[in-house]
């Protein structure tokens, strides 16, 4: 582990949804979207989240920063635990804590200039005035640290292209100088060209800035380019968290073996000669997990201890941990 200070630890985070069916909708029923999950974060790093798509990664993200209330568990941010702020307490600590959006183009109000866009976080927060000549000055100037003309500060968001209105989404989250930056997919609806030249600009900014990123992928390749450590989620639980070497070189857990052999290899014998490994069937439904652990129903290692008991997350070696009752046999990992 880096000397580098704690700055966010996430301790048993639940979040579960409420949902009706049946006749007339008269069944209530869980989704437990998030289900009790813990893990940190340290200062000026950047730890990936990953997984497939619909096991709770944007649901975390977002019940960080609290715009949606956990169910259960703490969020210690900067040794302060924000579950138990008063809402004015926690107005006070939003400008710390940014979000980049997955769609740049939804979350960017089509009726608002570019420069209004990105000074709208400075008035609302009452630092500047708007139409002063000073928020203007900063405009301009967040425009350049994400690489837009400032001249284009009066065109509006549909006269940019994908990756434009990325940077667009990136300069209004840097308007307030966050310390944390929850990053949901900013990569996900753009071309692989333009996918790295904004990871590349993220990575530049916390350079500069000293930010901290959660920085939330499917694309593993992306994540080890840019995090220090990576977890790995599955059905609202993590299955593996460890630094992004480690991850990759020796992979414990059997759902992270699996994504990880989905990732290409730039050479193409090896490329052939290795073996990818494909799961069998679907996740099961959120709102009716099954018992023991959540992946045993696609782990063709499954044993019956898996079927009944949920492994914890337990320290294999110095700061990897995974959550597998056969974590650790042989010698630790497996390929099967």
């Amino acid at each position: 582990m880096t000397d580098r200070e704690l700055f966010l630890q996430v301790e048993n985070l639940k979040k579960y949804y409420k949902t009706s069916s049946g006749i007339l909708g008269r069944k209530d029923n869980v989704v437990k979207a998030v289900d009790g999950i813990s893990f940190k974060i340290l200062k000026g790093e950047t730890l990936g989240l990953v997984g497939e798509s619909g096991c709770g990664k944007s649901t975390t993200g977002r019940t960080i920063l609290h715009l949606q209330r956990p169910t259960d568990g703490k969020i210690l941010f900067d040794g302060a635990d924000i579950t138990k702020l008063s809402s004015k307490a926690l107005r006070s600590l939003r400008p710390q804590m940014q979000m980049i959006f997955q769609d740049p183009f939804a979350t960017l109000n089509p009726r608002h200039s570019v420069g209004k866009i990105i000074a709208e976080p400075l008035v609302i927060n009452g630092i500047y005035k708007r139409g002063s000549q000073i928020l203007g000055d900063r405009v301009r100037t967040l425009m350049e640290m994400v690489g837009l003309n400032p001249s284009c500060a009066n065109r509006f968001p549909h006269e940019f292209s994908g990756g434009q209105r990325q940077r667009i989404g990136i300069a209004r989250a840097l308007s307030l100088n966050p310390s944390f930056i929850v990053c949901d997919e900013p990569i996900s609806s753009l071309d692989v060209s333009i996918q790295a030249q904004i990871v590349n600009l993220l990575f530049d900014l916390q350079e500069k800035m000293d930010l901290t990123y959660l920085f939330i992928a499917h694309d593993l390749s992306m994540v080890k380019h840019i995090s220090h450590r990576i977890a790995v989620m599955y059905l609202g639980k993590l299955m593996e968290v460890t630094d992004k070497n480690s991850l990759f070189d020796d992979p414990i857990h059997p759902y992270t073996q699996s994504l990880c052999s989905a990732v290409p290899i730039p050479n193409p014998k090896l490329e052939l000669a290795r073996t990818q490994i494909i799961l069998e069937g679907d996740p099961p439904n959120p709102s009716n997990p099954p018992k023991g652990c959540v992946f045993h129903t696609r782990c063709p290692l499954v044993k019956n201890i898996c079927k009944e008991d949920e492994p914890a997350l337990k320290e294999l070696s110095e700061d990897h941990f995974v959550a597998c009752h056969l974590a650790g046999e042989a010698g630790g990992s497996y390929i099967f």
